[in-house]
């Protein structure tokens, strides 16, 4: 746990930790960063270290909060001051529970592992290893958790980052400002943020990428920005940052004084007895004095407040108010109208990401709504609050229908509502005072690119706008935030290209169609077969499997890079007919050394996964596996195009263009040398079941 405070210096306004100096488990906290940081926070069991240019943040042999976590500070509270957090969480959707499978029965599959050797040369390479040396620890958090033993509960929200007011809160998802990641299942990961005294969703399936994760404190609460890299779901690409969320309300202190800590805190890694560990690049905290302003990054802002009538005058920031219809005024307290119907519009500069704004009545609650995706009066989305409920539209061509009908939530006499929209124009949710409306999110593209929003009110009464802010759906990282770029690479020429044509016979001793060499089988004793129909299908059925992993490979060019993309069908064509995916690309070093990345399709889970697994120095531990859940993105039947760069050490993997899965080796074995690529190609793999036919086509390997 931290230590006594009398030997510490107050930090600075700017801190940064880019946790470049090596720093063995044990001996984070307590200690200082190259640049004098105190680092405050807690490491219960000694899981936290820093190598290769990062902290890990390694499982919790008992999870829970108060065990694992760095904070520095105290700060005094001010609008404008920022924490910037860039990391990649070990695993979204990381979860505390107790593991249902049997002791005696994990421990049989362990010795087994993927079955790709012989048993005994197994445990010879495990022994001799120097990579897989921490099986004692996790064999004991495999006895601690195990069916019986667990007694914590089942803990869903793995990690919080933010403000908070000391540097070891009990449970910090229920103060200060933060952003919590709360596993989802099939979804992978939801993105948390604290709104007043609650938890609100803004994103599901969130994917195992490096992230970028940024809270600005205002004068009262705050907001919070996360980003990826181009085509994540939900999130803007690096250098770019979204808004998912702003506090209006408290500052959540737990004490008079206006001191805040800056921390990063982990509950939870792996699930059911995997291990996957936590990287923190950076974490910075800064003053950004651009963002101390009420409307922090907006490019529409508004208090609506003042005397006279809206028409034709200037938002506090970004446009005009045009009214299509009656007459809103400004008063002290807010807008407000007369007893008839009124539209007021302002266009902007971009489609709005994200809407902020406070709604009060005393005594009569008029039907009102915000409006957003505005074209113009005839056609545009709106959302709607009357007779104390609240009902999601859309006008099309001046005729309004409705969507959906929340009758459990509404506006409330004598109460300043919130009501926020959060919109990557792929997806939008709607909220009040935190809660998301309708118990969804929406997929929808109509209306996604354009750029007006407007405030409408039928009747009269004493209802009030207060304090409009519309914020664009891709914002600059301040740069003042200094805290890397997330890898990325690609391969610019295409060095082999295979549309697996041909007569039906097996894929092994084809020449390729571009390049030079021939497939070779690397692995298995079952088969990949020629289809005749311009694609290769492994040979199996949901009666007959193929026989463990299966892999075949062609010679490779480059050995510091390779971009694979390949099409793949998983069997069957829906569920429950025993058909199991589990198609995937291989980069080969030799025998003893290769890597693959894969879909997991099964009729045992909800949804689907890529997994990654690592055999490294002739041995493979697959409790190291590393894996996102990816929802309906892999389905049976359905081909999708995956996509696996890999340089060695890093490798990210997309499905159709999507970004969906990142890791360094290093992640996972710190001393781990950067492999040579020398073969690549395509694997059917073992997962806890093997492949009943998946289907290949357009293999392109560049460089």
């Amino acid at each position: 746990m931290t230590g006594s405070s009398g030997d510490r210096p107050q930090p600075e306004e700017n801190i940064l930790d880019d946790f470049g100096q090596r720093c063995p488990r044990g001996k984070v906290i307590g200690g200082r960063s190259l640049t004098q940081q105190y680092r405050h926070g807690a490491d219960v069991e000694k899981r936290l270290s820093i190598d290769n240019g990062a902290l890990r943040i390694q499982p919790l042999v008992h999870p829970g909060w108060g065990r694992a976590g760095i904070a520095y500070g105290p700060y005094q509270r001010q609008a404008g001051l920022a924490l910037s957090i860039f990391m990649l969480n070990g695993h979204n959707t990381s979860e505390g529970n107790s593991i249902e499978e049997t002791l005696k029965g994990r421990i049989f599959r362990w010795v087994r592992g993927s079955e790709a050797n012989p048993i005994g040369n197994r445990l010879r390479r495990w022994a001799m290893s120097p990579h897989h040396r921490q099986n004692t620890g996790q064999f004991y958090r495999w006895i601690r958790n195990h069916k019986g033993r667990f007694k914590q509960g089942h803990i869903k929200d793995n990690l919080a980052l933010g403000w908070f007011p000391g540097p070891v809160p009990a449970d910090p998802t229920a103060v200060g400002n933060s952003i919590v990641i709360r596993a989802n299942g099939p979804e992978n990961g939801e993105l948390w943020t604290r709104q007043g005294d609650r938890l609100t969703p803004t994103l599901q399936g969130l994917q195992n990428l490096q992230t970028y994760y940024l809270v600005v404190l205002r004068e009262t609460g705050a907001a919070y920005y996360a980003a990826a890299i181009p085509n994540a779901h939900g999130l803007s690409g690096f250098p770019y940052m979204r808004l998912i969320g702003i506090d209006s309300h408290s500052s959540h202190h737990s004490s008079s004084s206006n001191e805040v800590y800056a921390g990063l805190y982990q509950s939870a890694l792996g699930q059911v007895g995997f291990r996957v560990d936590t990287r923190v690049y950076g974490m910075q905290t800064a003053v950004l004095p651009e963002l101390s302003v009420w409307y922090g990054t907006a490019q529409m802002a508004d208090t609506l407040t003042g005397n006279g009538g809206l028409d034709q005058t200037a938002a506090t920031l970004g446009g005009y108010w045009r009214m299509v219809e009656g007459n809103l005024h400004r008063t002290a307290q807010g807008l407000a109208a007369n007893a008839s119907s009124h539209l007021a519009l302002l266009e902007m500069a971009a489609p709005a990401g994200a809407l902020h704004m406070m709604v009060s009545s005393e005594e009569n609650l008029p039907e009102c709504g915000l409006l957003w995706r505005t074209q113009d009066e005839e056609n545009s989305w709106g959302l709607f609050f009357e007779n104390g409920q609240c009902e999601l539209r859309i006008r099309e061509r001046g005729q309004w229908t409705q969507v959906a009908v929340d009758g459990a939530r509404g506006l409330r006499l004598k109460t300043r509502s919130c009501v926020q929209i959060l919109d990557d124009g792929q997806t939008f949710s709607l909220y009040l005072d935190g809660v998301l409306l309708f118990d969804q999110w929406f997929v929808e593209s109509r209306f996604q690119d354009q750029t007006g929003v407007g405030l409408a009110m039928t009747g009269g009464g004493d209802v009030r706008f207060q304090q409009i802010e519309v914020h664009p759906r891709n914002i600059p990282i301040p740069s003042a935030l200094k805290l890397g770029t997330p890898w990325q690479a690609q391969g610019t020429e295409v060095f082999v290209s295979e549309r697996f044509d041909g007569p039906i016979q097996e894929l092994a001793g084809k020449s390729v169609e571009k390049g030079a060499g021939h497939w070779r089988k690397e692995l298995g004793r079952g088969r990949i077969m020629l289809t005749g129909e311009d694609s290769a299908r492994v040979d199996g059925s949901a009666q007959q499997p193929n026989p463990g992993r299966l892999a075949y490979t062609v010679d490779w060019v480059n050995p510091d890079l390779a971009d694979l993309s390949v099409d793949v069908m998983p069997p069957g064509t829906d569920r429950r007919q025993g058909e199991k995916g589990r198609g995937g690309l291989i980069f080969w070093q030799d025998p003893d050394h290769y890597i693959t990345i894969s879909h997991w399709l099964d009729d045992t889970y909800g949804g689907a996964s890529l997994s990654s697994f690592f055999h490294i120095s002739g041995f493979e531990e697959i409790y190291d596996a590393v894996w996102t859940n990816v929802g309906k993105r892999v389905l049976w039947g359905k081909r999708h195009r995956l996509r696996v760069v890999f340089d060695g050490m890093n490798f990210l993997a997309y499905i159709d263009g999507e970004p969906v899965l990142y890791r360094a080796l290093s992640d996972v074995y710190p001393q781990v040398k950067r492999l040579s690529i020398q073969r690549v190609g395509i694997v059917a793999n073992w997962e806890w079941g093997n492949d009943t036919g998946s289907v290949f086509s357009r293999f392109i390997a560049k460089a």
